[in-house]
């Protein structure tokens, strides 16, 4: 007989919870702006509906989160990884 967590005490399971609840939070939050807003950025201007200015948001701040975790593994594995030792350089006695 084994002993198996259920799945609903899994981390993988709350994770997707959390997950699935900001995502129905930010569609309800989009589906109730669908005015027209003015953005601007640097020296582009345009109108867009507020529900994509929000989704967009949503995807760079996900992007940019996403860039940022891969940075740090990456410089956490550098930091692990052995750096190859340079030959000894022979030293001169006079």
């Amino acid at each position: 007989m084994t002993d198996q967590t259920p799945l609903w005490q899994t981390r993988k399971f709350r994770i997707a919870v959390v997950a699935g609840l900001v995502g129905v939070i930010a569609v309800v939050l989009i589906l109730q702006n669908f005015d027209t807003t003015e953005v601007q950025f640097l020296f582009w201007r345009a109108e867009a509906p507020l529900a994509g200015v929000i989704f967009t948001s949503l995807l760079v701040g996900a992007g940019l989160q996403v860039a940022g975790r891969a940075l740090l593994r990456r410089r956490k594995r550098m930091r692990q990884t052995p750096q190859p030792s340079s030959p000894a350089q022979p030293t001169e006695n006079n």
